[in-house]
């Protein structure tokens, strides 16, 4: 199991995205039988027992819950509870991980393109204070995504995000750059510690790519994050 490690220069936090070869989401197909055995991996990795790992049942919404809370339909979690292992899945998206280690409040989310024109690192901001964190004390960090180059939308898509986070060239289809769209609800919410995406999903192998590999692509990039007990 390789994983690509995140926010590493944070004393008792473990945040990581996992590589191609490893998958424990089922809800877009996965065999259950080999998520389960990935599953076992994780528990081996972290030294966490799945019954404290929480992964929300994604549906593309700008919704962010506390890990205590049913996560079916949410896109984001916010964890309060030290030695708790809290995740999204992308295959594109950007997967955001943000930790407050003073107030020890941890929050990973989905940002796919809806659930970031709706505002859901916002929203994840918003939740994460409610729960005791400060903004000024607040990391950011991104997983593998597809970069701006990469994704090209339509007008219908593009038209959703601020004109700084879309790129038009003439005669061709526009562009959006979800680093820079999520970067600016973290920066308008207080955010100044922010890591960008550290390779385009789209054209790094390591990484699962819907657009690269075909809409029947079942197996999902894990990004997770946990606070030491």
């Amino acid at each position: 199991m390789k994983t690509l490690p995140l926010l590493t220069e944070l004393t008792g936090v473990s945040a990581f995205s996992t590589c191609a070869g490893f998958n424990i989401c089922t809800y877009a197909g996965g065999d259950r039988d080999m998520a389960d055995a990935d599953l076992r991996q994780l528990e081996r990795l972290t030294g966490i027992d799945r019954s404290n790992m929480r992964f929300p049942v994604q549906t593309h919404t700008a919704e962010v819950r506390l890990a205590d809370r049913p996560l079916d339909g949410v896109d984001g979690v916010v964890c309060t509870a030290p030695g708790m292992l809290i995740g999204v899945h992308t295959a594109d998206c950007l997967p955001l991980l943000m930790a407050d280690v003073k107030a020890g409040v941890t929050a990973a989310v989905h940002c796919g393109w809806r659930g970031t024109a709706d505002g859901i690192a916002a929203n994840a901001v918003e939740l994460m204070v409610s729960a005791g964190a400060d903004t000024c004390h607040i990391v950011a960090a991104m997983g593998p995504c597809i970069c701006a180059d990469c994704f090209e939308v339509g007008e219908e898509v593009a038209c959703r995000f601020p004109d700084a986070a879309v790129i038009r060239r003439p005669g061709a289809k526009p562009h959006v750059d979800l680093y820079r769209a999520v970067a600016m609800q973290l920066e308008a919410a207080g955010i100044r510690a922010i890591t960008p995406p550290p390779a385009c999903t789209m054209t790094d192998p390591r990484f699962y790519s819907v657009r690269r590999q075909g809409r029947s692509l079942t197996m999902r990039t894990l990004s997770a994050i946990t606070l030491s007990l």
